[in-house]
């Protein structure tokens, strides 16, 4: 790690060089007072076009709107200003989603994501840890972010059912630009160096390169045991990129990669007295110091190739995107207290919590993905293609158990079984036994692979201002996956291994038509419907033929049909408004349910979660987009408003299956209503000198945290008010900021976990933090 780092902050000084070789006037630090919203350019239907051009619901936000708002410092920060969609961050980028329309983030978390992740259009996507959030490589030297709601399946497939969310990097440019820029997190003491250089190299070469460097001396969440952060950040990012321009073709090949400890997430005991036989007096445990005595953190890496050419063969062009990466995530974290506050329960007569429970999951993932497609036509714009994944991974999960019954009087168990550990916590505890009755935990190793194909087409065809298109795709999913169990540190099988597998083909479909009134009244009227899936899969576990929902070795794809009618229109150059209204009905629902099996029971062993399809879920809303800039003084005033009202709900259930949804609660983590506005004032304030400042504001008001069943009640969602502000100056090449994160200091509970009805854990959001930036541009 050390010669890593020594490297990439090489590259960060020889960043800061390359001004004094600039060759081209710098553009200005922020660009978005020059270019329309509705004249941004997009791929969202993998060719070029203006948002204000596509009859879809359609959210685009430049690298230089993003900055504007403050530093990106997770997924939520890309999303915040998007209708209709909510990024569950739950502390940890390991664990974190993405719901757009009702998709929820909680129905099967074991299953892929509802919604399509795709980066320079390939898909980056898994259903492993970590598989359903972009990862930071990911939005690291952007150009745009790309949100496109309700089914894509037609053009991008698999997992597109709710929604894609596309993320197009900043590629090689012809001409010699590039940036430099500190940013200090004063709160948490985290200080992120950042460089970027663009170099032509001659006419029909150019080459990127840039380079992220991490580190943080504080935080908020402390753990005092071990001097440590929960919320600790450190590693880097770098990127290679070469670009080939000539005649014909226009190639671009990236290599990057990525090294970085990230955030993990602490709970907050908040157990009510009377609840638990184990805590008669009940616990409320410390937010923010929170002692524990085992390993806890999140590590990620990735490494990446992508090779992305368009070729011009006279009528038509061919786009060749090639993807290979493998990543790893793992996570540590813990289940309890620590040894002290074990001590304190023992000392007041109560059994607690075993304190060095812990669970630590690995999961390792590699991924092939391939797209060729052409396109051409006039008056029939027509475009065909074909589309391959590979997909291989391997996950474990490591459950570190208490090998000893625990009582109020008995000492801590701990160790291995070659080096057993006995913590003698106060003077009258009893000794530990000399054998230690019980397995140290358990072991699960999970190998899987993955492949998908598909096919697909799609045609458009203007009458006059009247447009009809339409896309079509044929796709095949296939996934494997085999299952062991052993006793914790040992070779010891704990069950019969298990290995399942799953195919299955699927048709989705898009159709529209829209109406363009013409230069002189530049709007837009659009009618559409499309499909989209996602892919089902395979339950790893044991077949328990007394258990009460015993597993079912795969399920099928779930599929969501939409129908959406929508305005966009463009008052003036700088006026742009959206709306639309939305009916969905998704089928075969992915769910995750209990086997119902107790140790009590004629299971005799603890439950185990599997998917099935469980039943139909309906999602009804509406959107709006509102974005203006108008003259303030000297200066301008960029303003954009948004507001989604969605309703999703479950409105049957497969019959014969217990513990499925309550026919009529709402999808988790669906909030009833989301709104933002975004308000950029930039004002002269002298010669070469022009001050900025931007609030960024997003609420959230009702639904549900989880799935509601017979046995999980509704637990509320909390109302989010997040103030995000930025200020600063900029001074020709030089931009000095002040950003605060959560201005309003609104702390809520992101996940209450419970059992039934008792409380046990929140965990929460951060509190208020702020900090600084500079950066110089060339």
């Amino acid at each position: 790690m050390r010669h890593i780092l020594a490297v990439t902050t090489a590259t960060l000084a020889l960043v800061t060089t390359m001004p004094a070789m600039a060759q081209s006037p710098a553009p200005g630090a922020q660009g978005t007072e020059e270019v329309s919203l509705s004249e941004i350019i997009v791929t969202a239907r993998k060719r070029e076009e203006t948002l204000r051009d596509i009859p879809s619901t359609i959210t685009a936000q430049t690298a230089d709107q993003l900055e504007a708002k403050g530093p990106v410092t997770g997924v939520g920060d890309l999303l915040q200003l998007v209708p209709g969609v909510r990024f569950n961050g739950v502390q940890s980028e390991n664990l974190a989603e993405v719901s757009v329309r009702g998709s929820g983030t909680q129905r099967a978390t074991s299953a892929d994501s509802g919604v399509g992740l795709f980066v320079n259009g390939a898909y980056v996507g898994s259903s492993t840890l970590g598989g359903r959030n972009f990862k930071r490589i990911d939005y690291f030297d952007i150009a745009r972010v790309e949100v496109l709601e309700g089914p894509q399946g037609g053009l991008y497939g698999r997992n597109s059912e709710f929604g894609t969310i596309n993320i197009v990097l900043a590629q090689p440019q012809f001409r010699d630009t590039g940036r430099v820029q500190a940013t200090y997190n004063a709160t948490q003491k985290q200080l992120q160096l950042e460089g970027i250089v663009n170099q032509a190299v001659s006419d029909t070469v150019a080459v990127r390169l840039g380079a992220q460097v991490t580190g943080q001396g504080g935080g908020i969440y402390y753990n005092p045991n071990q001097d440590e952060y929960y919320d600790h950040t450190d590693g880097y990012i770098v990127r290679g990129q070469m670009r080939y321009s000539s005649g014909a073709v226009d190639a671009k090949l990236l290599v990057d990669a990525m090294d970085m400890n990230l955030p993990t997430f602490v709970n907050q005991w908040v157990l009510p007295p009377g609840m638990l036989a184990a805590l008669p007096q009940g616990y409320t445990g410390p937010r923010y110091d929170v002692p524990s005595d085992v390993k806890n953190g999140v590590h990620q890496n990735v490494v990446r190739a992508m090779l992305i050419a368009d070729v011009d063969l006279d009528d038509l062009t061919l786009t060749w995107t090639t993807m290979g990466s493998r990543s790893e995530s793992a996570q540590s974290f813990p289940a309890a207290v620590d040894l002290a506050t074990q001590a304190n329960f023992q000392r007041l007569g109560q059994i607690g919590l075993y304190p060095l429970g812990q669970t630590s999951t690995y999961a390792r993932n590699k991924t092939l993905y391939q797209d060729i497609h052409v396109s051409g036509g006039d008056d029939f714009m027509w475009m065909a293609g074909v589309e391959g994944m590979m997909q291989n991974d391997y996950y474990t999960r490591d459950a570190v158990t208490n090998p000893c019954p625990l009582t109020a009087t008995s000492s801590i168990c701990g160790g291995t079984p070659t080096t057993p550990l006995c913590y003698k916590l106060l003077p009258t505890s009893l000794n530990c036994p000399t054998v230690f009755p019980l397995a140290f935990g358990a072991r699960q190793v999970t190998p899987s692979k993955y492949r998908s194909a598909a096919a697909y087409g799609s045609l458009k065809h203007d009458i006059g201002r009247l447009s009809l298109s339409g896309d079509l795709r044929w796709s095949y999913d296939y996934k494997e996956a085999t299952q062991r169990n052993y006793q914790l540190y040992t070779s010891n099988l704990s069950g019969t291994p298990s290995s399942f597998d799953f195919s299955q083909d699927s048709i989705s479909y898009s159709a529209t038509a829209s109406y363009n009134f013409g230069e002189d009244l530049p709007m837009l009227l659009y009618v559409k419907t499309g499909s989209g899936y996602r892919a089902g899969g395979v339950n790893n576990g044991t077949y328990i033929a007394a258990a009460p929902n015993p597993l079912r070795t795969s399920y099928d794809n779930e599929t969501t049909t939409s129908y959406e009618v929508g305005f966009k229109g463009s008052f003036t150059r700088d006026l742009f408004l959206r709306l639309s209204g939305y009916i969905s009905n998704t089928d075969d629902a992915i769910t995750s349910i209990l086997d119902g099996c107790t140790v009590t029971n004629a299971c005799g062993r603890a439950g185990t979660y599997f998917n099935l399809n469980g039943g139909k879920v309906r999602v009804k809303g509406v959107e709006a987009a509102f974005d203006a800039k108008v003259p303030l003084g000297a200066g301008v005033l960029a303003l954009g408003l948004t507001g989604a009202r969605q309703d999703a709900k479950f409105v049957s259930v497969a019959a014969g299956v217990s513990g499925l949804p309550v026919i009529g609660s709402p999808v988790a983590q669906t909030p009833d209503w989301t709104w933002s506005v975004n308000a950029n004032i930039r004002q002269p304030i002298g010669e070469n000198l022009t001050g900025f400042f931007n609030v960024a504001y997003n609420g959230a008001r009702g639904g549900g945290q989880d799935t509601v069943t017979l046995a999980t009640p509704y637990i509320p969602l909390e109302d989010i008010d997040n103030v995000d502000l930025r200020a600063g100056v900029e001074f020709e090449r030089m931009t000095f900021a002040a950003f605060v994160k959560n201005a309003t200091d609104n702390v809520i509970p992101v996940l209450k976990l419970q059992s039934g009805s008792i409380p046990l854990t929140n965990r929460y959001n951060n509190p208020r933090t702020y900090g600084f930036s500079a950066s110089y541009r060339w």
